[in-house]
């Protein structure tokens, strides 16, 4: 009986002394290369940051477009529920347009404009914009007898309605024209820095347009209304 006794506690002390050597680490506190749990977790996480890094500036890289100046940039993913990737454009604070890559990585740019294109008179602050407007409805109002719309007679006494009758035309050629732009920066002919910049400086061409008060011609009251002149 004392033999099985004494064979139970050579076990057992022979399993404390397995046990104990699986969980004293190879290198003890104090001795050279022995890295503590803090450190450990701290190398952890400074990896996996790491990789976030990597991985944050892989998916920013779309295609073949390329931002150009730093004050440019691609916001943070994020995924539509059709499964499209989303990604902002940013130009300093102000969001100027998104791209969108479809689960069969095909790429869509669209660009915001920052203003409107053909401008009513009223929402123009510029005193010689302003004068000039004034300046071509007297001329009209000399020279020109019929409305240009419906051809009745205008009377000399009446309110003058100045017209663009080229606006819609030249609107509708210019956005033809800019929609054109984002495929030049999906294909990398262009950054979306000078994109954007070339987007906004042809929609301006519609603001300068009208602004030169060329084709201009007078309106009677009615097709003045009509066409919502007095807004």
């Amino acid at each position: 009986m004392k033999e099985g006794k004494y064979y139970d506690k050579f076990i057992k002390q022979f399993l404390v002394l397995i046990i104990m050597a699986i969980k004293t680490p190879q290198i003890l506190p104090g001795e050279k290369g022995y890295i503590s749990k803090k450190e450990k977790t701290a190398t952890r996480k400074e990896s996996e940051k790491r990789i976030k890094t990597v991985q944050r500036k892989k998916d920013k890289i779309i295609g073949k477009i390329k931002l150009g100046a730093k004050r440019y940039r691609i916001g943070r993913l994020s995924i539509t529920p059709r499964k499209e990737k989303k990604y902002p454009i940013w130009k300093y604070s102000k969001k100027i347009g998104e791209i969108i890559v479809s689960p069969e990585n095909e790429i869509e740019l669209t660009f915001k404009r920052l203003g409107g294109i053909g401008n009513f008179k009223h929402l123009i602050q510029d005193a010689d914009f302003q004068l000039q407007w004034a300046i071509r409805e007297q001329e009209l109002l000399m020279t020109q007898e019929k409305c240009f719309n419906c051809s009745k007679k205008i009377s000399k006494a009446a309110k003058p309605n100045l017209y663009h009758y080229n606006m819609f035309k030249i609107r509708t050629d210019l956005l033809e024209k800019a929609a054109k732009i984002p495929e030049q920066v999906i294909s990398g002919k262009l950054t979306i820095e000078k994109g954007w910049e070339k987007f906004n400086d042809t929609l301006e061409k519609g603001n300068r347009y009208y602004m030169s008060l060329k084709d201009t011609a007078l309106l009677c009251a009615t097709c003045a209304k009509q066409k919502n002149l007095n807004l």
